[in-house]
């Protein structure tokens, strides 16, 4: 089965500049005309102008190339990799491959947090919207989500088990930040055509907020997504399965009872139709407090923590892409 739709070819039409492409990888333009003249790869089309043209393929070839490069793979290697590599066992490495070091906190966005979860604890809309614009302004996005909404939106969380503060500022102050949250997945790029990133609850589980932070995220870097939110019921799967036909379904569990429903999917997938089944990823609070739970979940355990499941799905889409039979 092809992660590709068969009956979309936008994915192959050369639509990208090279200015484009180099924002979109990382790749300084010079280095993308040298590969071409040191490498062939890749022999881009041309406009009749002359100028460099690239396909949606030919961006995740480099965005794959870049990856290895990352790992301190030489170019000459990597590009080798790209064309003998088989997709099953680069997706078997992008699952289990070690993680970079994190980096260390950055002392701003730690003050930015505490801000943030003083405005909110005020009931203040107008001065937490103000915090998080300029963190924008000063930051990426990732960095924004990764290091600032979901520290405060676990710091709501732990208050309001402790009982350091209400149930009506929980709920104003989590409502306030998944509205962000949707303002910025309703504003993401165009996604690429491929199949798509199922996200879904757990069954029974109604915490979504990593799971929202999570689509965010990869719709930024403009694969699609299919957000289920809370509580997908199991049963579903097969009908869901067969109309979407998802590259991959992430689960997102905080509590025990959560995580333990999850031993069921196996039962449900195996009504969906013939054919190459998705990645079935997890992943949550659940996970971190007991990662014996991981032995009773098939699938795979995306990480320990939102940042590590995010890197791992990264890198996995761009494996299941860019390396098509």
């Amino acid at each position: 089965m092809s992660i590709l739709n068969p009956t979309v070819m936008f994915h192959e039409r050369p639509v990208f500049t090279i200015g484009a492409v180099s924002r979109m990888t990382g790749i300084p333009e010079a280095t993308l005309r040298v590969w071409e003249r040191r490498y062939s790869f890749l022999r881009t089309a041309r406009t009749s102008g002359g100028h460099r043209l690239y396909s949606q393929d030919e961006v995740h070839h480099l965005q794959w190339v870049k990856g290895c490069l990352d790992e301190e793979m030489r170019v000459s290697q990597a590009i080798h990799a790209l064309q003998h590599t088989p997709r099953a066992a680069a997706v078997a490495a992008a699952l289990h491959a070690p993680l970079p070091t994190p980096e260390a906190p950055d002392p701003e966005l730690a003050i930015r947090c505490a801000s943030l979860l003083d405005a909110l604890t005020a009931y203040d809309s107008a001065q937490s919207a103000a915090i998080l614009g300029d963190a924008l302004a000063n930051d990426t996005l990732e960095k924004v989500v990764l290091d600032i909404v979901g520290p405060v939106m676990a710091a709501i969380g732990d208050r309001w088990c402790s009982g350091e503060t209400s149930v009506a500022m929980e709920h104003f102050a989590t409502n306030f930040l998944r509205q962000q949250l949707l303002s910025w997945l309703r504003d993401s790029p165009a996604p690429f055509v491929v199949n798509p990133i199922a996200l879904a609850c757990a069954p029974e589980e109604l915490h979504e907020g990593s799971l929202l932070m999570l689509g965010t995220l990869l719709r930024r870097l403009s694969w699609p997504v299919v957000y289920f939110g809370q509580a997908l019921p199991l049963p579903d799967l097969a009908s869901l399965v067969a109309r979407l036909n998802p590259a991959l379904i992430v689960f997102v569990a905080m509590s025990e009872t959560t995580a333990l429903a999850l031993t069921e999917w196996p039962r449900w997938l195996a009504q969906s139709p013939e054919g190459q089944p998705p990645i079935i990823g997890y992943g949550g609070r659940a996970f971190t407090q007991n990662p014996a739970l991981a032995s009773h979940v098939p699938g795979v355990l995306l990480g320990a923590t939102l940042a590590e499941g995010y890197q791992r799905l990264r890198r996995v889409m761009l494996s299941l892409n860019a390396l098509q039979p």
